[in-house]
């Protein structure tokens, strides 16, 4: 069974017009099954039929996983957003896709993603401006524990084993996992707060 990856998507600069092609675009996710599929929203009845994005080679290629469903989605004033479930990877394929359809309405929009897998085996943030990466970084396991240890205020080098690979002892595991998702969601916040506000003052000086 594929491990699950959390992704949130947040749009922290978008206009009128393309949130308005983003809404029409949630209007296309079915209603009647049991999940909200991401590929939903490239639906036209012409260049691609719900039956087609189906597929797992259509999904692969055009949106990363095999899978992938959306769990809440807005459009509305003030709360551009989307979150969700997919399999082994986040949907940075389909985030591409999407943004290379909304940029044509806004080329100054700017959006973030934030994943984790359940593990968690990996971590990651990204910001884009237009549908280009503007910066961002993933974690995998072990930088995810070593970045958990140097901003931990109790954690240090040595709660880790290294020829054991393990924690020394209960406490410090506990404590890990106490501290982990805390530490986790700061980072990835801190970078997108950074990102955003450099991308809005570049914007400003051309």
């Amino acid at each position: 069974m594929a491990n699950h990856v959390h992704f949130s998507v947040n749009f922290h600069q978008i206009n009128e017009q393309a949130r308005a092609k983003l809404q029409e675009l949630f209007s296309r996710i079915r209603t009647d099954n049991d999940y909200s599929w991401f590929s939903d929203i490239f639906v036209d009845g012409e260049e691609l039929t719900y039956e087609e994005s189906e597929q797992y080679s259509w999904t692969t290629e055009h949106i990363g996983p095999k899978w992938c469903y959306f769990e809440d989605y807005s459009a509305a004033e003030n709360d551009v957003c989307f979150n969700g479930e997919s399999a082994w990877s986040p949907p940075e394929q389909g985030l591409v896709k999407l943004l290379e359809i909304l940029e044509q309405y806004d080329p100054n929009i700017i959006t973030s993603m934030t994943y984790e897998d359940e593990m968690p085996n990996f971590v990651g943030v990204y910001v884009y401006q237009g549908s280009e990466c503007y910066d961002g970084f993933e974690d995998e396991w072990e930088e995810l524990r070593d970045r958990v240890i140097a901003e931990s205020e109790t954690l240090t080098p040595e709660s880790w084993d290294e020829e054991e690979d393990d924690w020394v002892d209960d406490e410090a595991r506990d404590t890990f996992q106490e501290e982990m998702w805390g530490i986790i969601g700061d980072s990835q916040w801190q970078i997108i707060h950074e990102c955003v506000e450099q991308i809005k003052e570049d914007q400003k000086e051309q």
